[in-house]
């Protein structure tokens, strides 16, 4: 597949489906999938594994034959008709989307790369582990003594 393999409606129909996995949040400013191109970053990963590009490309054609248009449920439809073609395009999708830095750093998580530093993470406070761990430290010992071979 090549930049320019996607025709124009494809590419449209494409940004279509990309904004109902990925909605835009106009209050907080933050854009849809297809509003900020992520079909490029998808045309990308097709051009370099034929498999993602088979998917979708499967994906398209099912969706080219919605007459109502693209809206949640024709994307559940297309979900459901074709379940691991739609698995492989929204996981590319949310890779594209949150690999873009200005997209990290709309949803409160770091611009800068996972690795090798990842990112900032809150210690919780003793309070509050201690309220995860109470059941634990509640139910007592639950486990058997490596050196209690059995055989007494």
């Amino acid at each position: 597949m090549t930049d320019n393999s996607l025709l124009r409606k494809e590419r449209l129909l494409l940004a279509s489906i990309l904004d109902q996995l990925v909605p835009g949040n106009r209050e907080r400013d933050i854009p849809g999938a297809g509003e900020i191109g992520v079909a490029d970053y998808l045309t990308d990963v097709a051009v370099r594994r034929p498999d993602f590009e088979a998917s979708l490309r499967r994906l398209l054609d099912r969706a080219a034959g919605l007459a109502e248009g693209i809206d949640p449920g024709s994307v559940r439809l297309l979900e459901q008709a074709i379940p691991n073609e739609f698995r492989e395009v929204l996981t590319e999708t949310y890779k594209g989307y949150y690999s873009r830095p200005e997209m990290r750093a709309k949803v409160g998580v770091g611009a800068h790369p996972v690795h090798p530093s990842g990112y900032a993470v809150a210690r919780e406070s003793a309070e509050f582990m201690d309220s995860l761990t109470e059941p634990v430290r509640a139910r007592g010992a639950y486990y058997r003594d490596p050196r209690d071979t059995g055989s007494d």
